[in-house]
């Protein structure tokens, strides 16, 4: 039953009356269902407060646990980074009098388990302990990249799989995972796949400030699948929006290139 009041029953004070008893006879005949569902609404409306503080609560106590083993993995990476350059510099130096000490034993052995063992390991007990929140979604990114630089796809797939469900639409972590399932997929061989994921963060507008990185990733795919009429108009879309005052200057520049190239093979 509707109790809308419209500006004709404002003009007629018993038709809003009667409109008014009507409400008050209905709520009265019917009191437990009423009574009954504004019990429901406050429960619901309780729980749901309740759901949003533990909610919160839940991430911040599992972010806090992530900055932790985020520490740990970035001081090792370090290490291994200032390792591999100070071996470059070493090698390339004519001087080696001035150039700073070597040593081989904190070098990247190349070996999973030598190398990010106790890192690995932790961060995928945590992204078990509570995968939809945005703490396992950060960890999932840097375990994900450790798999891939070991050349180990299927485990970077398996892990950025158990965060998957809990993206929240629109959020920017949501557009990094997305990205980095399609970066997996392609690494995998698997372009097809990889161009689908790509074009679901592309549809979603509140991801735009990815949207022209994912539609270079999926020219490179349908360069590489031979359709190379789609990856040419993917490219010339982002090459021409260094004109547009594009945010992303880099992919616009990225596309320009890939684009002369593209038509240097066609013209080969």
């Amino acid at each position: 039953m509707s109790t809308k009041i419209s500006k004709d029953d404002l003009k007629s004070p018993d038709q809003v009356t009667q409109t008014l008893r009507k409400g008050f006879v209905w709520t009265t005949g019917h009191s437990k269902l009423v009574i009954t569902a504004v019990a429901v609404f406050v429960v619901l409306g309780a729980g749901l407060s309740l759901m949003s503080f533990l909610s919160n609560k839940k991430e911040t106590e599992q972010q806090e646990k992530y900055f932790a083993l985020e520490k740990s993995y970035t001081e090792k990476k370090r290490g291994f980074e200032e390792a591999a350059r100070a071996e470059t510099i070493n090698a390339q130096s004519k001087d080696k009098k001035n150039v700073p000490a070597f040593d081989p034993a904190k070098k990247a052995s190349g070996d999973l388990q030598k190398d990010y063992g106790t890192v690995v390991a932790g961060f995928e007990s945590f992204i078990n302990e509570a995968p939809k929140t945005k703490a396992a979604q950060m960890a999932a990114l840097n375990l994900s990249e450790i798999y891939i630089n070991y050349k180990k796809s299927d485990e970077a797939s398996a892990i950025l799989a158990k965060v998957e469900s809990g993206l929240s639409k629109g959020d920017m972590l949501t557009g990094l995972v997305l990205m980095q399932i399609g970066n997996v997929l392609a690494d995998k061989g698997d372009c097809k796949a990889a161009v689908e994921k790509w074009q679901t963060l592309v549809d979603a507008k509140g991801l735009a400030f990815a949207h022209d990185e994912a539609k270079l990733r999926m020219g490179l795919c349908f360069e590489s699948m031979n359709d190379l009429a789609k990856a040419e108009a993917l490219y010339t879309e982002i090459a021409q929006k260094e004109d547009l005052n594009t945010t992303d200057f880099a992919a616009s520049k990225e596309a320009q290139k890939y684009l002369r190239l593209l038509k240097a093979k066609k013209n080969l």
